[in-house]
């Protein structure tokens, strides 16, 4: 959802707006996106474990909603998919294309109302538990696992508090950096303060972790503190994101980019589930 889904539809949207009738450029070219049939998978996946125990009643009943929207979704995308793989628009002069776009902001409102609703159940459920853990991690005196989640916790809170004033690449230089700065501020800390801890031989030592996989997270980590530093240097030079990268497929790599500083977040992720 937060993946390849995110940025079709970001993708389709920024070429032909979300306003009831799509804008259509008098030079038209688009290549439309897809969600390869293996990143479907997880969708029958997650909806089998709300049958299964530990039962998270917060977020199972949620996800038995959203199965069915998000392939309702899927099939509006598949549509048209072959509608513009085909320049069916060459021979209808884009009329299902006008009728696919309706059909696609029906089927995009259905989605983000019920996925609002599974994000908010889902960051609770994992806010509670991650919390225990922090304080568990801290208690047993685990100061390395403790800064490494702590830094991953508020590093969420800043890609959270960008998602909540509704800041993407397109309108990047609105953000609230007085807000942001907030969060950045404790996330570098965080950063700084593990940073110091991972060389610490002894430490490692006594918590029994792997010196290669922390090397591994601090380095993810320090590229999303990076990641974040050129979003405020970016707003500082007032450099709006180019056209050429708002309409490109890679904005995950653009520095600056809220795009950018959750792609490296979700890979410092991948490092600290990595850490033993």
């Amino acid at each position: 959802m937060t993946g390849r889904i995110n940025e079709v539809l970001i993708h389709y949207f920024q070429k032909f707006g979300v306003d009831a009738q799509p804008v259509i450029e008098k030079n038209f070219s688009f290549i439309m996106l897809d969600v390869a049939e293996t990143e479907r998978d997880v969708i029958d996946q997650a909806n089998g474990y709300t049958a299964s125990q530990p039962a998270f009643a917060d977020a199972d009943p949620v996800v038995i909603k959203l199965t069915p929207v998000i392939k309702d979704l899927l099939s509006v995308l598949d549509e048209m998919k072959a509608y513009y793989d085909t320049r069916g628009y060459v021979d209808d002069d884009f009329a299902k294309g006008k009728q696919l776009h309706t059909k696609l902001l029906s089927a995009n409102l259905a989605y983000e109302t019920v996925a609002t609703q599974y994000f908010t159940n889902l960051q609770k459920l994992g806010n509670e538990r991650r919390l225990a853990e922090l304080q568990k991690l801290k208690d047993l005196d685990q100061l390395i696992r403790y800064n490494a989640l702590k830094f991953m916790i508020d590093a969420e809170a800043t890609a959270i508090e960008m998602d909540e004033q509704g800041i993407t690449a397109e309108n990047v230089l609105k953000l609230d950096v007085t807000k942001f700065k907030a969060k950045y501020d404790i996330m570098t800390a965080d950063l700084s303060a593990l940073m110091t801890l991972s060389k610490d031989k002894k430490q490692i030592q006594k918590e029994g972790v792997n010196s290669f996989s922390i090397e591994n997270y601090v380095g993810s980590a320090t590229e999303v503190k990076a990641a974040a530093s050129k979003i405020i240097e970016r707003i500082n030079k007032k450099e709006p994101v180019s056209d050429s990268d708002l309409q490109g497929q890679f904005l995950d790599t653009t520095d600056g980019t809220p795009e950018n500083f959750n792609y490296q977040l979700s890979k410092a992720i991948e490092r600290y589930n990595e850490m033993n």
